[in-house]
């Protein structure tokens, strides 16, 4: 690799590592902020939080990816226009075309990350959030329940309230348990509370130094318990066979299905890390600078692009969902058009459409 190459891919790449972390960083507290909401009104216990706080993030890590490449090269080359360089180059006999084998060595790697994560990870991931969260519909846990507000069960039969907060999560102080079913009503309360998990996998709330009331509706007896300890089971509808949508499937069971379905995934997941690269080049020629005219919109443009790109994906995947379109053909025409759009520019600020042009006369 010759020293111009190996500035600009030096150049992209510390870029790029400041982008990302800065992107990273902001989706990283989005989440956290988002689930931490959702654990604070109950729909999701704290123990689960940092389990779908990570899922989230690693499926949203192609289009990160995708979107710093756009930002790194365009961010970078707009700087050299601003600070003269590109003409120190220009001068040397570097044309603009002599930056697309550098980007193209900066791109590749993350490329095949993206290829990695679209392909297996962050299926995987989708696949794991997607069964947490039809776990976390079906079962009532106790850890969803925060102080001072009475929360109910999936089903509408038992109500939880909690008075406060041991130093670990799992320890509760002040429990009220109120339960309904067709025989029978019960109200159970008890200075503490824990939840533990049976040999078997069952999960238990566990209640201790409390009493229990119970109203038998057929006979109009009651009864009054005190108890050292009691158990109420909790996993009342375990998920036997949750569903995974097709973002959640593995690559290699789309293949083997070959369905208009399980393709328009694909097109999907083969079109991001090359989309990854395309958006690399086609940033070159969008990051051209005028000094003379002014602020440059080099990164307006390419993050338009990027929408741009990931909107005609979406609309090709749409196509072949619906079997408008083969899978060849969803693999290629919206690719080819962005290469021919990179082209077209490359070639308009290269001046290849004004040599051909007559000279002006000028009277």
């Amino acid at each position: 690799m010759t020293i111009f190459s190996k500035n600009i891919v030096k150049e992209y790449s510390v870029t790029w590592v400041v982008i990302f972390a800065g992107l990273l960083m902001i989706v990283f507290v989005t989440q956290l902020v988002r689930y931490f909401g959702y654990a604070a009104n109950g729909s999701v216990p704290f123990g689960s939080v940092f389990l779908l706080f990570t899922l989230g993030s690693i499926k949203n890590l192609p289009i990160l990816f995708s979107l710093s490449i756009v930002l790194s090269v365009t961010l970078s080359l707009s700087r050299w226009y601003r600070d003269s360089e590109m003409v120190v180059w220009a001068s040397s006999g570097k044309a603009l075309s002599a930056w697309v084998m550098p980007t193209l060595g900066f791109v590749t790697p993350i490329a095949l990350l993206v290829t990695v994560l679209t392909l297996f990870l962050a299926p995987w991931a989708e696949q794991r959030l997607e069964i947490e969260k039809q776990t976390l519909e079906v079962n009532d846990d106790i850890s969803t329940v925060s102080p001072g507000i009475f929360i109910e069960s999936k089903d509408g039969s038992t109500v939880f309230f909690v008075d406060s907060l041991e130093s670990s999560v799992q320890g509760l102080k002040g429990v009220f348990i109120f339960n309904r079913d067709a025989n029978r009503i019960s109200i159970t309360s008890a200075n503490r509370g824990r939840q533990e998990e049976s040999a078997q996998g069952a999960s238990y709330l566990v209640v201790e130094d409390g009493y229990r009331y119970t109203e038998f509706k057929q006979s109009l007896e009651f009864d009054a318990t005190k108890f050292a300890t009691y158990g109420v089971r909790m996993d009342k509808n375990p998920v036997s066979k949750p569903y995974v949508h097709l973002g959640g499937r593995s690559t290699i069971s789309l293949i083997e299905e070959g369905s208009p379905q399980s393709f328009s995934e694909l097109v999907w997941r083969i079109g991001l890390p090359l989309s990854a690269i395309l958006l690399a080049l086609i940033s070159i020629p969008i990051s051209f600078v005028n000094n003379r005219g002014g602020r440059s919109y080099s990164v307006a443009v390419g993050v338009l692009f990027f929408l741009f790109y990931k909107n005609v994906l979406g609309i090709v995947q749409a196509q072949v969902y619906q079997s408008s379109w083969s899978l060849w053909m969803g693999l290629t025409l919206p690719h080819l058009i962005i290469l021919v759009i990179f082209i077209l520019l490359l070639l308009l600020r290269v001046g290849a459409f004004k040599r051909g042009l007559p000279a002006r006369k000028f009277i």
